[in-house]
């Protein structure tokens, strides 16, 4: 009998669907994290007058349609600044200034952040644009002498359909 369990287990996972996972390495730095291929999918990347880039990745794994019926693309942006010149605090309100936000909830220390030390926050902004609210996870931190952040975000009205998918990825990150 459990010859039989046991090779039926084996069977059972021989044939669940895997994941094309894969760690991506974040350009001039150390850190990798892990992505499901399958999901995610890299854009572009973005060079910025202050000498930094940002690595945009979008989310396709399923359609996600928001209340008012738009279908909604998460997204991870990466910003990678080896030129900055001041602390992580500073950077962190620079980035603020640009695009001001809510600060739900800010912590040093859990998923997204190394031992070394950093800053994330839970926050929320609305887009003037299109009037829409967004939430997002971000993370900030300092890898030997470049500076990156980190954030996943998604309509306010589908940020609870992505939220384990976005602690995941912060998970992985090392």
């Amino acid at each position: 009998m459990k010859k039989i369990i046991q090779a039926l287990a084996i069977a059972a996972v021989m044939f669940l669907p895997i994941a094309a996972f894969s760690q991506v390495g974040i350009p001039n730095t150390s850190i990798t994290f892990r992505l499901n291929q399958e999901d995610w999918r890299y854009l572009r990347t973005f060079k910025v007058d202050d000498g930094a880039d940002i690595y945009l990745y979008c989310y396709i794994g399923h359609a996600i349609v928001d209340t008012e019926g738009d279908t909604v693309l998460p997204f991870l942006r990466i910003y990678v600044n080896n030129h900055y010149t001041g602390d992580l605090y500073d950077l962190v309100y620079e980035r603020y200034m640009q695009q001001p936000y809510q600060s739900i909830d800010e912590y040093t220390k859990g998923p997204g952040l190394p031992a070394s030390g950093g800053i994330g926050y839970k926050g929320a902004y609305t887009n003037p644009s299109n009037q829409k609210d967004y939430l997002f996870l971000m993370t900030y931190f300092k890898d030997k002498k470049t500076f990156v952040e980190f954030r996943l975000e998604t309509t306010k009205d589908t940020f609870d359909e992505m939220e384990f998918e976005f602690n995941d990825i912060l998970g992985t990150l090392k």
